[in-house]
Parts: structure tokens; sequence; C-alpha cells
């Protein structure tokens, strides 16, 4: 069985997003989740300053790059921002699986617009691992107490996030085709961080560097930098249409590390779930 460069990275990729999550999870906790944000951005942007020093050069950016880098930067923000504020004002059960099906607008935009093909097993594959990313996500106990009434509070802040990372690989996939699989992130979290300060000095909320919790924060941003490389290299050596669904399965990971650490008891959906996309990433190797 002959494993791919791209499926390997969409591995790590998961790896690194669910430990990621893990920490940041313990951190929001202790500050609020702008400044958390914040810098886990501003120090995964030293690591990849560090690594452009001695790897990488300024190249000459046209202004149609530029555009589209501030773009595909704002979507970045809008998303992560549009599914932390449906997770404050909304359930986790309702929000997070929904938010968890962003790859599925990934995988069908990659078919449209890109032209990727993908043959039957892959394509079931595929299927088997986003509807385990889905059901681990989310605690199904936890859904069925939901009244009615609150079963919609936050969809709309999770579609959002949903549609915008669906559409952001797909952006990143071009900005890789154009840079390589490293500049894109370099200059997306650049941007990003900026867009951050600038909602900062509207809201008027302190940024101060959460000293409690910086551990946490340490970790999160080492993780989240790994992660995001390993998606940019995977996207860069295979299809994205392949490599999103690993990536994104990274809920799966989360979920096994509460259950490891937090003592979490995972329910029935949780474990087929992780079942699930086990038994995709097997047939994705094939």
């Amino acid at each position: 069985m002959s494993v791919s460069l791209g499926i390997i990275f969409g591995i790590v990729a998961m790896l690194g997003w669910g430990i990621a999550d893990f920490f940041v999870a313990n951190a929001v906790r202790k500050s609020r989740v702008t400044q958390a944000l914040l810098w886990i951005n501003m120090i995964s942007f030293f690591i990849l300053f560090t690594i452009f020093l001695l790897f990488f050069r300024l190249p000459a950016l046209p202004m149609g790059t530029i555009v589209f880098l501030l773009i595909t930067s704002l979507l970045a923000f809008i998303s992560i921002m549009a599914f932390y504020k449906g997770l404050q004002v909304g359930n986790v059960s309702v929000v997070s699986p929904v938010s968890a099906s962003a790859t599925v607008i990934t995988v069908i935009l990659s078919v449209l617009i890109l032209k990727e093909s993908i043959n039957s097993l892959q394509a079931a594959a595929i299927a088997i691992t986003i509807s385990g990313a889905v059901l681990a996500s989310f605690k199904l106990h936890d859904l069925m107490k939901l009244k009615l009434k609150n079963f919609s509070r936050g969809i709309e802040y999770a579609l959002v996030a949903m549609f915008g990372w669906g559409v952001l690989f797909i952006l990143i996939d071009k900005l890789i085709e154009d840079l390589g699989w490293f500049l894109p992130f370099f200059f997306l979290i650049m941007i990003e961080i900026f867009y951050l300060l600038v909602y900062s000095a509207f809201t008027k909320r302190s940024m101060n560097f959460p000293k409690n919790v910086f551990v946490f924060i340490i970790l999160s941003s080492i993780f989240e930098t790994t992660a995001f490389l390993s998606f940019g290299f995977g996207i860069s050596m295979g299809q994205i249409a392949v490599v999103s669904p690993i990536a994104f399965a990274f809920p799966v990971v989360t979920t096994i590390l509460a259950r490891i650490f937090f003592r979490e008891i995972l329910e029935t959906n949780q474990k087929i779930g992780i079942a699930a996309v086990l038994l995709g990433l097997v047939l994705l190797a094939l």
C-alpha cells in the first residue's frame, strides 16, 4: 500500500490542528477569544518569519496577487470570527458540526472549479471521512436536550464559517500555485494580525498577552503553524479534494485528547465518527 505525500501531510495537518484546538480550548477558558487568537497568530508569525529569513526570499508581488492576499486573509478572519461568535451565542452541538462541514464545499468547488477528478473509491473515502469528522465534533446527548427554539441559535454564524472556510481552501490552493507552499501562509497570518489589531482598535478591547495561559498560547501556535505548513505542502503535492477532508478531520484528534486529559465520555456518535475517519484514511491510502 503506497501512501502519497499529500495524504501523509494531510494527516500531519489534521494532528496539528486537532492538538492546537485542544490547547486553544484551554486558553479561551481564561482569556478572551480574540486576545488568544491574536497572540497565537503573533507567535506563529514569529516562527514563520524566522523560517522565511533562513530559507526564503521576498518575491516581487503583482498588485493582483496583493489584492488576492488581502481578500483571502479577510475571508479567513471573517470565518474564524464567525465560528467563535457562533460558539459564544449558540450551542456547540449545532455550531461545531455545521462548521466542520466546510470541507464539503471545498471538495465540490475543487471538482467544479479546479477540475480535479476523483475515482469512486476516493469519493466514498472522502464521504466517510467527512461524515466521521462531523459525527466526532458534537455530543448527540447535548443535541437531543436542545429545545426547538434554541436549536438554530448561532446557526447563521456556523454557516458563515462553513462557507467561508470551504471557499478559503480553494483560494489558498490558487495562492500555493502562484507562491509555493510556504509564502501564502506567511502573508495570510501577517495580514490577519493586521485585521485583528484593527478589530481591537474599533472594539477598544485590551489585547495584552494573557500571561496566565502563556503555555497554552505557545503550544497552540507551534501546532497550528505546523498544521498550516503541512496542509500547504500537502495540497502542493496532491489534490485538495483529497487532502482537505483529511486535514479537516481534526475534531477527531481534539475529541480523543479531551477524552484522555479531561476524562470526557465519548458518546456513541463520536466513537462511530472516530472509526469512520480511520476507515476513510485507510481507503484513501489504497
